[in-house]
């Protein structure tokens, strides 16, 4: 839980003093970036070491005016627990602060944290095109897009990188900073399906199980689809959950529908949770209401106004045991 602010409770009382954070400053016009003066070498956590991951997370670092990290965050994401052991590292690294006409002041800096694995082969070009994919996304996503985040996007796609490939394809989908061209989308995203990307597996899964764009092929469209859920699309995942749930196009089985569900569930979709939740409710076992009423209070905290409804169906039957076991459970059932 957050720290309590006692400012804004002065503030709500009446109090006309204001609080600023004070400005975030970044290189150019006067201001020099803080600098890296002693790094400290991140751990690895075993499940990225059974799996063998390799590579660069990078991270966005806010050095106050006294050169400590004040704020980290993940630009380019590796997974498997080695971004939280990168802001771990990166927390105890020592820098030398920033300043803007002489006199520190807080800056934002871009930092890499490598992780290798001896005696293992690593792929610089894939990890240069991952790292540069991930940045331009992050660019997107905080509204911070330029031409050369558009330009890095095209360039990956042309040199086949599959998920720049399925995003440019997008894009020019929607006609979303480059001219609309729906004919080079469709190509794309069929060659990214191709090249084992998820999303564009699941898609052209879809179009041959509804014989849009393609020849209908229900049983080698649904394969891709099942495929794009092994490799953790959650789209794919939740339409084969309705599907087993429903019996839509395949026959009914609440088991496989429960397990589609729980993989997206795990990935923080809290639709998925909903489901989920119904379906262990169902069943009426204790062991699996105490789970159902976890998922639904971790969807409800996320916004989901349906866990809200259900949930308010069965609190007041939950007895002091449950609810602790409750509270127990719920970290250890998500990885997001």
């Amino acid at each position: 839980m957050a720290p309590r602010c006692f400012l804004c409770l002065w503030l709500a009382a009446g109090c006309s003093l204001a609080y600023q954070l004070p400005p975030v400053y970044r290189s150019g016009d006067g201001v020099q970036p803080a600098k890296v003066i002693h790094r400290v070498r991140p751990r690895y956590t075993p499940q990225a070491q059974r799996e063998m991951i390799q590579g660069i997370a990078v991270l966005e670092v806010v050095v106050d005016e006294d050169g400590e990290p004040a704020r980290i965050s993940v630009l380019s994401p590796l997974g498997f627990g080695l971004d939280e052991r990168a802001i771990q590292a990166v927390s105890r690294w020592k820098f030398a602060p920033g300043s803007k006409d002489g006199k520190p002041v807080p800056t934002a800096l871009t930092v890499e944290v490598n992780f290798r694995l001896f005696h293992h082969r690593f792929d610089p070009t894939n990890e240069e095109r991952r790292t540069a994919f991930n940045l331009a996304v992050d660019e997107i996503q905080r509204n911070m897009r330029s031409g050369q985040t558009l330009e890095t996007i095209r360039n990956l796609a042309q040199q086949k990188y599959p998920p720049a490939m399925y995003l440019y394809a997008k894009m020019l989908e929607a006609g979303d900073g480059f001219p609309r061209d729906r004919e080079q989308a469709f190509h794309l995203i069929r060659e990214a399906a191709n090249r084992d990307y998820p999303g564009a597996m699941y898609e052209v899964g879809r179009m041959m199980m509804d014989g849009r764009r393609l020849p209908k092929d229900p049983d080698r469209g649904l394969e891709l689809v099942r495929n794009a859920a092994v490799l953790h699309n959650r789209r794919a995942q939740f339409f084969l959950g309705v599907a087993y749930l429903s019996g839509d196009r395949v026959p009914q089985d609440l088991d496989r529908a429960t397990e589609y569900f729980h993989m997206c569930a795990v990935e923080g979709e809290t639709p998925c949770q909903v489901q989920l939740a119904k379906l262990l409710l169902v069943r009426g076992d204790e062991s699996d209401r105490v789970r159902a009423i976890a998922w639904l209070e971790l969807s409800s905290e996320r916004g989901n106004p349906e866990a809200e409804l259900i949930l308010d169906q069965h609190r007041s039957s939950l007895t002091a045991k449950e609810v602790s076991w409750v509270r127990k459970l719920k970290p250890q059932l998500t990885q997001y």
